[in-house]
């Protein structure tokens, strides 16, 4: 993974529509608000680029460390590269890298295809609203 810069805006803000596409369609979210809250939320210095040798960026992840805990934000997969493990690697390895933090959240759209990933990590819903699920994985850590 390598971190994002502002010259990805466009590859992100377009990657983030075609994952997202059918969550915005089915909840009925005008995609010009969807695109003008990318606009309002793009921080690249919390985004990383996921890639693959030879084939080049495939997804993205957001990742904002706390003291005690991790926000996870914007993991994408490129449509043609989900469903064969790689998603899954990366979300292990985050998940993994984060060991010694109490808690891990990320928020994901009501009907996400993606919930279970999350929950075969031990991810649980610990807040929603109409539209979105706030889930985490909460561990003791000793120190």
């Amino acid at each position: 993974m390598s971190q994002s810069s502002y010259s990805d805006k466009p590859y992100l803000a377009q990657l983030r529509m075609n994952v997202l596409q059918a969550d915005f369609d089915r909840l009925q979210l005008p995609y010009e608000r969807v695109f003008k809250r990318f606009e309002e939320n793009f921080h690249p210095e919390h985004i990383y680029l996921i890639k693959v040798d030879e084939v080049g960026t495939i997804g993205c992840i957001g990742i904002i460390e706390h003291n005690d805990y991790v926000e996870l934000k914007n993991f994408y997969i490129e449509p043609s590269f989900q469903g064969n493990g790689m998603g899954r690697a990366v979300f292990q390895h985050v998940v993994e890298h984060y060991k010694d933090k109490r808690e891990i959240s990320l928020k994901i759209f009501k009907g996400s295809r993606a919930k279970p990933l999350y929950e075969s990590f031990g991810f649980t819903v610990k807040e929603q609203n109409e539209r979105v699920e706030t889930m985490s994985l909460n561990r003791s850590v000793h120190t």
